[in-house]
Formats: structure tokens, sequence, C-alpha cells
């Protein structure tokens, strides 16, 4: 199924990367109504085999390239790179993450492509970058959190250093960043007619998480694992409700006097150690105790009741299967559904939302579905299709 409009209706993407980095990229830019078309060789991208699977392919893979469609070219074969040159010809993005010097080999090395089509938008991403010691390793997001830092600060104090346990979490974070650089670069070619090479590497995606830490580290802290709290809000973490914990946050002196208040311990508010933000930061380790026995004492349906009530930030921890059937979820349309070559599949909605050209989600394509259609027609303009499940509209 082809882009049914949106804010990048008539943009061409040639999605050459393999993994989540890359093709998630390539998936966001879809939705928001590229043509986007994944090229993979015959033995197929290497998230395939990775598990979960449903009906044999893997789950991360199919997440990783809704809204795409796909074709299969033995890029080692002289015939077959023709092929994909004559893509190029046509394409206004390429993206790649081969480690360097692969695209080269490829015949898909910035040189050659930019030489080809003077306007394409060519992005490379890599986990390391382009010098140093690091580029040949290849890099994964969990070591990535391991070596930009990131699990300096995650666990509990004085345990061993964490990373997030969402795999993923700094892979779709350098994607954000994919996207970002392609859409920059796409509006000054608007302006000189001319395409440029960007680079983006998970490294410094994972630098750009962590601005704050590294501010404060700069600023003489000691950014430190602090289980679920922050260094700069108290409180701002997780209590241990009579039933489960909720995460809880004030933000503001007037948000504080209403959770002392809601919580029956006015006087908290008052007291000389809590009166401030600084002040509790100071003094955490005499206040966080006190708050965990009220909070225990009531299950946490009371206290998020209470605490709504009383206009005080305050969650449940949902899980997955939770969220998938809350009703906030699905009166927003956070959520789509789709039948698909894999059966039925629910995956999570589109993250903007435009008025008269709204972006869409469409379900991932097989591997190679696309290959004759594509390359037989050039790449045919794209056309009007009838709309699908997930798109979503604003006014």
């Amino acid at each position: 199924m082809r882009a049914t409009g949106g804010p990048l209706e008539g943009i061409k993407v040639l999605d050459a990367s393999a993994g989540a980095v890359g093709p998630w990229a390539g998936s966001l830019l879809g939705q928001l109504g590229a043509d986007v078309v994944k090229i993979e060789p015959p033995q197929g991208d290497f998230i395939r085999n990775i598990m979960p699977t449903q009906r044999g392919l893997s789950t991360t893979y199919i997440s990783m390239n809704y809204s795409k469609r796909s074709i299969l070219l033995d890029l080692k074969d002289a015939a077959e790179r023709a092929k994909a040159h004559g893509l190029i010809k046509k394409a206004d993005v390429f993206i790649e993450n081969f480690r360097p010097g692969v695209a080269e080999r490829l015949g898909l090395g910035h040189a050659e492509l930019s030489a080809l089509n003077p306007r394409l938008i060519y992005a490379s991403a890599s986990g390391f970058g382009w010098g140093g010691p690091m580029v040949k390793i290849g890099a994964t997001d969990p070591h990535i959190q391991a070596f930009s830092g990131a699990a300096s600060v995650n666990g509990m104090p004085g345990g061993l250093r964490q990373r997030m346990r969402w795999y993923g979490h700094f892979d779709v974070n350098t994607a954000l960043c994919i996207v970002q650089a392609i859409l920059t670069a796409l509006f000054e070619r608007a302006r000189t007619g001319r395409g440029r090479r960007v680079e983006i590497t998970m490294i410094e995606a994972a630098l750009a998480l962590q601005r704050l830490r590294i501010a404060e580290h700069l600023a003489g802290g000691r950014p430190a694992p602090m289980g679920s709290a922050t260094t700069y809000l108290v409180p701002d973490q997780a209590f241990p409700a009579q039933d489960g914990p909720i995460a809880v946050s004030a933000t503001s002196r007037r948000q504080w006097e209403r959770l002392c208040a809601a919580l029956g311990k006015p006087e908290l508010a008052e007291d000389a150690r809590f009166r401030t933000n600084p002040l509790r930061v100071r003094n955490r380790e005499a206040l966080i105790p006190i708050l965990e026995s009220v909070f225990r004492t009531r299950p946490a349906c009371h206290w998020l009741r209470v605490l709504a009530g009383a206009a005080v930030p305050a969650a449940e921890f949902t899980s997955f299967h939770h969220y998938r059937h809350h009703v906030h979820y699905l009166e927003n349309e956070m959520l789509a559904t789709f039948d698909t070559h894999w059966g039925r599949m629910t995956v999570a909605g589109i993250p903007w939302r435009f008025d008269k050209s709204p972006a869409s989600l469409r379900p991932a394509a097989a591997p190679g579905e696309h290959t004759e259609e594509i390359v037989a027609g050039d790449w045919p303009d794209l056309a009007p299709a009838a709309g699908g499940a997930g798109k979503r509209r604003v006014g």
C-alpha cells in the first residue's frame, strides 16, 4: 500500500538500512507521507531473525518497517546494482547504516550516488562514527547505553550499573535524529536546489538524551544511580502503595502544598527542612521515608483518585497489556490495529497530528513484495489509495 497523502507526499525515500536505527527513521518518514522503499539483499535484513516472531517473521522487523514498500536486490550483482542506481536517480532521500566502507564497496557510497543525483539527501548513520578506535566495532543499543555513560546513572544506589531494559531506546532516539536531519536537509534543498550528506551517530544521539546529566556533571555534580528518583526535584519518583507502586511528582510550591494536604500531612509543607525544592533535595533522606510510610497505608487506586482531585501529578505503572485496552489510549487513537500478512496486529499510533494533510500508518510489506512493481516501473508516480486503519485527522 502506498502513501495516501501527508506532509511529505511526493518525497521518495530509498531505505537501504538494516536493524532498527535506520529502518525506524524510514518508517517515520513513511508515516509522514513519503513513499519509502526498503531495499534488502536476498538473504534479508538481519533483524528478521530476532525473536519473537509472528508467523515466521520477527515482530521487531515488522514494527520497524511499517509504512514502506519492499524490494529485494542483490547489490553485489552488477545488473541488480544498476536497478538500484535507477531508483536513486528518482529518489529524494537515501538512508544507510552500513559499517564504514561497506556502502562504497556495494556501489552505494555518497560520491557515486550524488553524481547520479545531485539533489539526493544522503543520510548515513553509524554507531561510533567514522574515525577513532571504535569505528570497526558493531554497535547495538545496549552497548551504546554502556559506552555513552547512560548506564552510569541507572539502577539502585550502591548496586550494579543497569541499562534501560526497554531494548531499543537509544536506537529509536537515533532514528528521530536521522529524521530531523533529513527534514532539515530537504528544507535547505528547497532553497539551494542541491542535496547533501548528513551523518548521524548513535553516540551523539545518546549524548543528546543526557544533556541534563552532562550539565550537572560539568557544574560539579556527581550523577549516580538513584533508582526511580531524580537529582533535581523532590518528590519525583515511585512510591510503594499498599498494592503496588505509583509515580508521584511535585514540580511547584503549590503542588507540594497540595500533596502534603492530600496525604494528611499539611505540616510538612511548612517544615523548615522541606519548604522549598532546594531544601527538599538537600534533605531527601529525611523526607522520602515519611512520604513512603503514608503511601503504604492505602492502595494505589485511592492515592490516584485523591491526587487527581488535588491536581498533583501522579500515574499508575501500566503494562503493555494494560494500556492496550486502556480507554484513554483507545479514545485518542494512540494505538492502531491492522490485518496484515502475519495476522491481526496492534501497534503504537502516529506521534504527530496534522490537519488537512494527515499522517498515516500502513502495515509493513512482506519482504520483497513490491520488487517487480517498483523496478519495472522505475518507481512509478504516487497514486491515491483508499485510507486504512491507523489514519488520524485533526480539525
